[in-house]
């Protein structure tokens, strides 16, 4: 399987990244590793994840207080959102359609 990010997605990961670099050194480089390890397990196991809506299933990240959202989509996982848990909770709804 692949994965692919919807822009805005992937706009949202680099954010927090930049922001975590802002905070302290490597601590964005930690991020992108938390991140891209759990979408090898995403892609390896797309479906070991909690189903969040109809369509959408919900990884949750350990360190980082963030959630992946994605779908999966025959031969591929399409990434949502990339989600801080205590931000506006579901306001990528509208990106499922």
């Amino acid at each position: 399987m692949t994965i692919e990010f919807l822009e805005s997605a992937y706009i949202e990961y680099h954010e927090a990244a930049d922001y975590y670099n802002f905070q302290s050194k490597n601590l964005g480089k930690k991020f992108i590793l938390e991140i891209d390890g759990t979408l090898s397990i995403i892609k390896n196991y797309p479906e070991s994840f909690t189903k969040y809506t109809k369509h959408t299933r919900k990884a949750v990240l350990i360190t980082f207080p963030y959630n992946i959202i994605y779908s999966i989509q025959q031969e591929k996982i399409i990434v949502i959102a990339v989600a801080h848990q205590h931000r506006k909770p579901k306001y990528w709804l509208k990106r499922e359609e």
